[in-house]
């Protein structure tokens, strides 16, 4: 969910800055986003984010940092590095205990279950839905909760410019910092390491953009997340009149054993009200059991 908008906020800021000298700037950013989906769960967890963050950019690179506050209403689904990810939260080790169990991985299913009670509540074990057996989880129908999430660091270097500005290469990396509760679904508890490369071609008044990305994701105390790659591949038009219009496709690689990691089809609207100020909105619609159903978006950069 994240990823959507902060690829459109990248792919902006290079349209707009490619083959352009540009002096030290500072900019305020924010987001707001809301992504709901039962992943392999067997309910449905609405997420609400709000973030808002300070960068500096100047002609070689930049440097920018956020926070996020997040509601939510259930524990399940943990922020991380590169966006929400459903671990479990305090019941994750479910997860590990389900790895291998599986009767099959794939998209999204019809859905049957049972009931059955585990530990003093009502628990909903599936026995066909997404790529198979959903986790069994209690129910949280009564259960809202919100929380600042872990802040992030994100700084890029600017490796190539071409001399028309049709071509852009750039350096990326991400830092999470663990300060929110995992025992809330608000973070993991462990620090987040990613660090990529990204490229924009322009051809006309079209823009194909390309981001790939490591990821080093701290473990669960009783679940590894693996370290994945985060894939993007984007198509953008520009307007005269100061509108684009962008199609991505994004995923990653494997992070939990045996489920099938986040896929999305994602599409935005950026506008550039002026020289300083920026606006953004974006819809996705989730291809795996590991994403979010849907997600929606707006975003904003001013200049200070």
């Amino acid at each position: 969910m994240r990823k959507k908008l902060f690829i459109l906020e990248v792919l902006l800021a290079m349209i707009l800055g490619a083959g352009t000298a540009i002096g030290q700037q500072i900019s305020y950013s924010g987001s707001m986003q809301y992504a709901t989906g039962s992943y392999f769960f067997e309910e449905t967890t609405g997420s609400f984010l709000l973030s808002n963050g300070l960068s500096w950019s100047g002609e070689r690179g930049g440097i920018a940092f956020s926070i996020p506050f997040i509601l939510q209403n259930s524990p399940w689904i943990s922020y991380g590095g590169a966006g929400f990810i459903p671990t479990g939260g305090p019941q994750h080790q479910a997860l590990r205990d389900s790895t291998g169990n599986r009767p099959g991985r794939g998209g999204k299913g019809m859905q049957g279950n049972m009931k059955s009670k585990a530990d003093g509540v009502d628990a909903v074990t599936q026995t066909q839905g997404k790529g198979g057996n959903a986790v069994p989880i209690p129910d949280t129908s009564s259960y809202t909760e919100s929380s600042f999430g872990d802040p992030s660091i994100y700084a890029n270097l600017k490796l190539y410019n071409s001399s028309s500005g049709m071509t852009s290469v750039q350096l990326n990396s991400g830092l999470k910092i663990p300060f929110a509760n995992p025992s809330s679904g608000f973070g993991t508890g462990e620090w987040d390491f990613g660090v990529g490369v990204s490229g924009l071609q322009r051809v006309s008044n079209y823009f194909l953009f390309i981001d790939l990305m490591k990821w080093w994701f701290g473990n669960m105390p009783d679940l590894e997340l693996k370290n994945p790659f985060t894939y993007s591949l984007g198509l953008s038009r520009s307007f005269g009149s100061g509108w684009m219009v962008n199609t991505t496709f994004s995923g990653y690689t494997e992070i939990i054993e045996d489920y099938d990691p986040p896929m999305t089809l994602g599409f935005g609207v950026g506008y550039f009200v002026s020289d300083r100020v920026s606006l953004n909105s974006s819809c996705s619609v989730g291809l795996s059991e590991s994403s979010a159903d849907q997600a929606f978006g707006l975003g904003w950069s001013i200049k200070i």
